[in-house]
This record gives structure tokens, sequence and C-alpha cells, in this order.
């Protein structure tokens, strides 16, 4: 009996080893997705492709005793050390994200070189001025009854206040010519000029007030009405929007759905909808923008967002009224968006780099048209959220950082979309965005 029970458990042994574990651990990459210090200039630049990060702090600030106010990684993953736990930035700090791999990340801390920024600055008696902490240039407006050689300083701030500056302000009244503030090396330039109730008029995008309308295909193919889409224009080959719907027109089996489309028609246009809509089990966001797109369907579509341009606003205004809907990720979220880059090189060794950013989301349910006016941000303000922040890795918009903000822009990107994660076919189906004429501020 002792021999029966040995072989039955030597053959179980010998079965057991037969058994092979093939079932691999899903690949899930540990990406740090936000990062913010305490201090800091601009947002933090983060290169998923190196997995590395820089931010920029002031001059001065003390890199040994930093703290990390903000840090999100992929979900469900962990981070070594805790980010309570870092505070000396003197050298790169390296993370750990932990999936079922471990990712190693870098922090890089770069200290700005020593700089003056203007904080405030008043001439008595003045209509307006304006501070351009880029260019170091304070430009105030006066009216005509004062004298520019007889005036008088009532505001000026700077940091950092202990900042020694020449000449003394208080010394200083003949604003006749420009006036250079020296603080240690660093100086500011203050112009005053008469107001003359003359706003500069700067370049427009074609067909941006949504008042004129095309009806059509690509090739204007009156044969089949499935096949055609609307666009802000009077023909197909000179208006420079586009949307996503010229794509899914020239689909073997067309859909005949519209996700943009003048209301309540062309000849009787009232306002722009864009609609989130399901084609073909594909959610469809319903997008506006500026640009080029090449191929056709839902999916297989490459879109080359921006146009030539080569002027400067400082904002831009529209007005929307929003009505979203939910999906799995929550309440959906509508963009509306100007961005202006620096294209430099061609073909495959062209690289883009973003000048100046505009942006607004919202999740607000509109029950009225709203009026808004975006701020157009110049370089890498500290007012950008993540998710405006440019990257190489962005597939649909691929930018390789910022611009000197001193350059002029080759390119502007105009883009409005009922639903935030429309790009990756997220969205909620019956979100819809309307909208009325949209320009450029100078």
């Amino acid at each position: 009996m002792k021999n029966i029970y040995k072989f039955i458990i030597l053959l179980s042994l010998l079965f057991t080893s037969c058994i092979k574990n093939d079932v691999p651990y899903p690949y899930i990459f540990g990406e740090i997705l936000s990062f913010q210090l305490e201090v800091q200039e601009g947002g933090a630049m983060i290169s998923s492709d190196e997995q590395r990060i820089e931010v920029m702090v002031p001059f001065g600030t003390d890199i040994t005793n930093l703290e990390i106010v903000d840090l999100t990684f992929t979900e469900d993953a962990t981070i070594t050390p805790s980010f309570n736990e870092v505070k000396d930035f003197s050298e790169e700090v390296r993370f750990i994200v932990s999936t079922y791999q471990d990712y190693e990340w870098t922090v890089h801390v770069i200290e700005a070189d020593f700089n003056v920024n203007i904080t405030s600055f008043s001439i008595e008696g003045q209509i307006a001025a304006e501070l351009d902490n880029v260019n170091r240039i304070v430009k105030v407006k006066i009216p005509f009854f004062l004298d520019k050689e007889n005036l008088f300083i009532e505001t000026f701030s700077y940091s950092p206040a202990n900042a020694i500056v020449f000449p003394l302000p208080q010394e200083t009244h003949d604003f006749s010519e420009d006036v250079i503030f020296s603080f240690e090396g660093i100086e500011w330039t203050v112009q005053v000029d008469y107001d003359n109730d003359e706003e500069r008029i700067g370049d427009q995008i074609p067909y941006s007030d949504f008042n004129t309308w095309y009806y059509g295909g690509r090739k204007d193919d009156e044969s089949n009405a499935n096949r055609k889409f609307y666009l802000p224009g009077s023909t197909f080959g000179v208006t420079p929007w586009r949307t996503g719907d010229v794509g899914a027109a020239d689909l073997i089996i067309p859909t005949g759905v519209q996700t943009v489309f003048p209301y309540p028609s062309i000849e009787e246009y009232e306002y722009t909808v864009l609609r989130t809509t399901s084609m073909l089990g594909v959610i469809a966001a319903g997008s506006l923008y500026t640009g080029e797109i090449q191929g056709s369907g839902l999916t297989n579509v490459i879109t080359d967002f921006g146009i030539p341009f080569n002027d400067k606003p400082k904002s831009f205004t529209t007005s929307i009224q929003y009505l979203p809907k939910r999906f799995d990720q929550g309440m959906d979220a509508c963009d509306v968006y100007v961005l202006l880059q620096v294209r430099e090189g061609s073909g495959e060794d062209e690289k883009r780099y973003r000048l100046a950013t505009g942006w607004y989301r919202t999740d607000e349910s509109m029950n009225d048209f709203q009026e808004i006016s975006i701020l157009l941000l110049y370089g890498n303000h500290n007012d950008l959220a993540p998710y405006m922040m440019p990257s190489t890795n962005n597939e649909r918009m691929p930018e390789h950082g910022f611009a000197e903000v001193s350059k002029s822009p080759t390119h502007i990107i105009v883009v409005y979309s009922s639903s935030y994660d429309g790009a990756n076919f997220n969205g909620g189906v019956g979100s819809e965005l309307r909208v009325k004429e949209f320009q450029l501020n100078y």
C-alpha cells in the first residue's frame, strides 16, 4: 500500500511539472501625467518618450527645499519615493512608477537666469498701461492734454523688490522719448504715447463670421447627397475650415450622418451646431477647425491642423452655448481653443513649436449663448493646464516645445469640439456645442 501512495505522489509531481504558466502580465505604461512645484515658472515639460520632466524655477529659489504640490500618475500604479519625502532638487530626482513593471522617471529642476518683472506701473492721469514682461516693455496711453515732459509716476512695483533701479522713478518726469530703467543690468523700456482712440486692425480667419456656408463634397459630387458635408465658406477649395464630416462622407457606405451644420439652414442661418454622434458604432465628436484632412472614414484619416498666419493677436472672442451629456468618464466637456505655432523645416524634418495658447474648456450646461473672450498666453505660461501643454507625443498635433515669444507665428490653429476627448472617440452622445461668430482681437 505504501508503494501505491508513493507512485501516486510521484505521478502528481510529474504532471504538475508539465504545466507551464504562459499568461503574460498586461503591459501598462507607468506614466507621470502632471507635476507641479510650489514655486515654478510656466508649466512642467513632461516627455513620455524620455520619461523625463523639466521644471523652471525663478532665480534665487532654494532648490534644496521645494515642495511638490501636484503629482499624478497612471491609475492603480504606485510611485517611489513618496512625493512627500522629496524636497531636495539640487540634483536630478528619480521616481519609480510601478505597474506590472517598473518605469524610471527623472525630474530636472532648472533655476532661471536673474530677471526683473514689473508688476505694476502707472503715470498720474494716464488712460491705460500695458505690461509686457516678455519683451520688458511698458506701454502707457495718456490723454492729449498732458505734457510728456512733465509727468509723474504714480505706481512702480517690481519683483524682486530688493533690486536696485536707475534712474530713480521719483526723479523721472520727461517721457518725450522712451525711458529705460535698468535693474542691475536688466533693462525695461517705458513708452508713453497719446491715445488716438484707434484700434489696430489685424488679420482674421476667412469666413470666421460663419454667415457663409458651402454644402457639397470634395469633388462636388451632386449624384450622392450622402457624400456631402457643410463647411463655412463658398467653395471647398478656398475655405480654411474643415470638419470630421469631410472624412466620414467618403465612406464606402456613406452614413449620411452630419456632426456639423448651420441651423436652421444655410438660407436662414442663426448659429452653427456641433453634435457628438455615434456613427457605425464609433463616437464622433462634432469638430470645426482650421487645417486640412487626408483619407476617409471615421478613423482612417490624417488631420493636419493649422493654416498659414503671421499676425500676433492678444485674444479671441466667440459666442457659444453648450449642452453636455454624460458618458463613461463622467460629464462631457467642450473645447474651444486657438494655438499659434512657429514651424521650421519641411517634410520629415519639419518641427513645430508653440508660440501662444488660448484655451477654453467647460462642462457646464448653458441655457443661453454666452460671449467668451480668451487671452492668448505667449510662451510657457503659469496659467497653462497640463492638457494645454505642447508635446511630441500628441499624435494629432505634435509640437517640439515652445518658440521664443519674440518670433512671429507661421501658422494658426482654431478648434471647436463638442467633446474634449473626441480625438480618442470618447464623448457623450448628444452633447451639443452651438457657435456664433469668431474674432481675433488685437
